[in-house]
């Protein structure tokens, strides 16, 4: 499923520079990295190789709450960790 977001010529770029250290490769990493963490969608698929096929992706298999993603569910592990720590 992840080729339907991402190219994959476009992906091992991304990967290529990240091993070689290139810093904007790495800080754009991190910024997905963060948003991935936060659940937030917006800036997931702002951040994504292809934006338009994301926000289409997310929005065919868009799960019951915005809160969870659409391959985990409610067994999401960013949420249940981020659940725990908040009671």
């Amino acid at each position: 499923e992840i080729f339907l977001i991402f190219r994959p010529k476009t992906l091992l770029y991304q990967i290529a520079d990240i091993a070689r250290g290139h810093r904007g490769a790495i800080d754009g990493d991190l910024e997905m990295s963060k948003a991935r963490k936060s659940l937030d969608w917006d800036k997931q698929i702002a951040l994504s190789i292809d934006p338009v096929k994301a926000r289409a992706y997310r929005s065919s298999s868009k799960p019951s709450s915005d809160d969870v993603c659409t391959m985990c569910g409610k067994f999401c592990a960013i949420k249940i960790v981020r659940d725990y720590f908040r009671t």
